[in-house]
């Protein structure tokens, strides 16, 4: 893949969840959120793990690129470490749940033998992985501090919107599909 694709998928990703988490807030607010950065739904989460299913590192990147920016302009205290590594969450979170998955369900790389229960099975542990270690890294800064309780709800909140956006996206590609035929 070239430079400049790289380049333009970084940037596409980064837009579309800095969109989607910006269209999450308009759409259900403060009302379901839970506690620092805990939602009981999180509509980005499923463009976490569809982006880097489809894009790898570089979707990875985009999105943390994207999340330093959001943590800048919502969430930022003039502490610059905590900028880095809260921003660069969303985007590992995914790609470490990825690299176990691929291990434990013995995906091939362009995932030709995932199934829909594989696809659940990711999702889940995409959802878990990313709530604890996003939950560990708040504790340990002390911006949460009912450790368990976040996890739990963050667990679902992204299993939530990961199934949602995953749903949507496997809908439009039939749309997509019916249309060309």
């Amino acid at each position: 893949m070239s430079f400049k694709s790289r380049i333009l998928i970084i940037a596409g990703t980064a837009l579309a969840y800095f969109l989607l988490y910006r269209l999450n807030f308009i759409l259900i607010g403060d009302s379901l959120n839970y506690a620092y950065r805990v939602d009981w739904i999180f509509l980005p989460s499923g463009l976490r793990l569809a982006f880097v299913l489809i894009f790898m590192r570089e979707g990875a990147l985009g999105i943390a690129l994207a999340s330093m920016l959001i943590t800048y302009e919502q969430y930022f205290d003039g502490n610059y470490l905590k900028l880095l590594v809260s921003g660069s969450l969303a985007g590992v979170g995914p790609y470490v749940a990825w690299k176990f998955a691929s291990v434990l369900l013995k995906l091939d790389k362009v995932m030709t033998n995932l199934s829909s229960v594989g696809l659940f099975k990711l999702a889940v542990l995409f959802a878990f992985t990313s709530a604890v270690i996003h939950q560990l890294w708040y504790f340990w800064i002390r911006a949460n501090e009912q450790f368990l309780d976040t996890v739990v709800v963050m667990f679902v909140g992204d299993l939530i919107g990961t199934i949602m956006v995953l749903g949507f996206l496997q809908m439009l590609l039939r749309v997509i599909r019916i249309s060309k035929n």
